[in-house]
C-alpha cells in the first residue's frame, strides 16, 4: 500500500482549492504553508483509514485477526487466523477407529502428547476435534491484504 501518493494526491487537492480564487503571491505562500502543516495530519488520517479497513475485514472474517503492519513505513493489511479450541463430550468414546501411521510420526504424536500433559488418545481427540471445528468455519485466508 503507498500511504505516500495518497497524502500527496490530498495535499495537491487542497492547495487547488485553497489557490482557486487568487493569484497573489502571497496567497500561494500561505496556502503551502497550511498544507505543509497539515501534511501530518492527513498521512495520520490516512493510517487510520487503513486501520479502520482492517477493523472492517476482521468484523466480516470469522476466525482471525487482521493486523497493520508497518512495512518499510507503510501499512500493510495481515490476516493472523487464530486456533478455534473445539468443545467435545467425553461422555461418548464409543467410536473407534483404525488409522495406520508412519513410525516416526506417531512418535512426533507421542512426544506432542507427553508435551502436552494429555493421553495419546486425549491429544489425538483434541487435535482432530480442532481440525473439524476449524474447517467447518470456512476458508481459511493466509494471504496479505495488499489495498
Amino acid at each position: 500500500m503507498n500511504t505516500e501518493d495518497i497524502a500527496v494526491r490530498l495535499e495537491e487537492h487542497l492547495t487547488r482549492q485553497a489557490r482557486l480564487g487568487s493569484a497573489d503571491p502571497v496567497v500561494e505562500q500561505v496556502v503551502d504553508a497550511i498544507v505543509g502543516a497539515l501534511r501530518p495530519a492527513l498521512r495520520q488520517g490516512v493510517f487510520e483509514l487503513v486501520e479502520q479497513a482492517a477493523a472492517e475485514i476482521e468484523a466480516q472474517l470469522p476466525g482471525g485477526r487482521v493486523e497493520v503492519v508497518l512495512s518499510d513505513g507503510e501499512p500493510t493489511l495481515r490476516f493472523r487466523s487464530e486456533p478455534t479450541e473445539a468443545t467435545f463430550s467425553t461422555d461418548d468414546l464409543e467410536a473407534r477407529m483404525t488409522v495406520r501411521l508412519p513410525t516416526n510420526l506417531k512418535a512426533a504424536l507421542e512426544e506432542a502428547a507427553d508435551d502436552a500433559g494429555d493421553s495419546m488418545n486425549s491429544f489425538v481427540i483434541k487435535t482432530l476435534a480442532g481440525g473439524a471445528a476449524h474447517s467447518r468455519k470456512g476458508r481459511r485466508v493466509r494471504e496479505t491484504f495488499r489495498t
